[in-house]
C-alpha cells in the first residue's frame, strides 16, 4: 500500500490528455515521439504524461497498457476489431 492507495490503483481518474498520449504510444507501436507528433504535443510532453500514469498507478508502461484495455478506458482504434487500416505505401 502506498499513501493509502492499494498498488496498482489510480487514485485519480486520468486525465483525457494522458490517456491520447497512451493511445497515441500503442498505436505508434511505442515510439514516445511518434505519441508526441500524433496528438500535436512536445516529446517531453508525452514523457511527463506517461510518466506521470506510472507514478500515480504504480503500473508499467505495459501494465497500464493491459489495464486500460482490459477495463475500457483505453481504446486505440488501430486494435480494435474490425478496424480497417491503410495498407503501408509502396516505395516503387
Amino acid at each position: 500500500m502506498r499513501d493509502g492507495y492499494l498498488r496498482g490503483s489510480l487514485p485519480r481518474t486520468p486525465t483525457a490528455r494522458q490517456v491520447d498520449v497512451l493511445a497515441a504510444f500503442v498505436a505508434t507501436g511505442g515510439s514516445v515521439a511518434g505519441a508526441a507528433a500524433r496528438v500535436g504535443v512536445r516529446p517531453s510532453t508525452a514523457k511527463r504524461h506517461m510518466a506521470d500514469l506510472r507514478a500515480r498507478s504504480g503500473l508499467t508502461t505495459g501494465q497500464l497498457i493491459y489495464r486500460g484495455r482490459a477495463e475500457g478506458w483505453l481504446v486505440v482504434v488501430s486494435l480494435e476489431p474490425g478496424s480497417v487500416t491503410s495498407p503501408p505505401a509502396c516505395g516503387n
